[in-house]
């Protein structure tokens, strides 16, 4: 398999997405440029990296198209052979919502623990995974060899528990919170509350 570009892979996801939704059963390059807001072009470009090679002088067949995405993201070449771990910190809010496990069948990625700074919220919800104390997060995530977390507590508890997640060897952080945070060049961020996106959509 050819090694496909961050870029592209980021692109692929958004396609994947765009066409769970679609209500069409056929989509042109163009259709899905509009919705991503990028050039048909580039859209064609990042579709050279799955297989699909059937026509598409009249659209893509938007089921076909999907399955063959969703083969790269699943394809063990790509994943290394092994689902990348994550873990949820914070089971309120959005937090909550992460515990239903189907959300990320067939991503390649898979919710390993959760924690929570409430002993009550640990004991009072039930998933398909381990739940904990939030003060278990270093032991866990080195443990379990979690890569990424969900950062979905609240704001005041929010640099505590990054702290926590960098002795515990993270590589990258979802940070569903209002904070910013300074952590090791090596450790990614990607800031996604409702308040950061609603900023970067004034900005563009």
């Amino acid at each position: 398999m050819a090694l496909i570009p961050k870029k592209t892979r980021e692109r692929l996801v958004l396609i994947s997405s765009v066409l769970e939704k679609f209500p069409e059963k056929k989509i042109t390059s163009v259709e899905i440029s509009k919705i991503l807001k990028c050039k048909d072009s580039l859209v064609r470009y990042d579709l050279t990296f799955i297989d699909y090679k059937k026509g598409v002088s009249n659209g893509y067949d938007v089921k076909e198209l999907n399955e063959s995405i969703k083969k790269v993201f699943t394809n063990q070449e790509f994943l290394n052979s092994e689902l990348k771990k994550c873990c949820v910190v914070g089971l309120s809010k959005f937090g909550e919502a992460l515990l239903d496990e189907k959300i990320f069948s067939g991503s390649g990625f898979k919710i390993e623990a959760g924690f929570d700074s409430s002993a009550n919220r640990v004991d009072l919800f039930r998933s398909a995974f381990e739940l904990y104390p939030a003060t278990k997060i270093e032991q866990i995530c080195i443990q379990k060899k979690i890569e990424y977390a969900f950062l979905c507590c609240n704001d005041s508890e929010s640099e505590k528990m990054v702290q926590r997640l960098i002795k515990g060897g993270i590589k990258g952080i979802v940070n569903y919170t209002n904070s910013v945070f300074f952590v090791p060049d090596e450790i990614k961020i990607v800031h996604v509350s409702p308040v950061f996106a609603l900023k970067k959509l004034e900005l563009s």
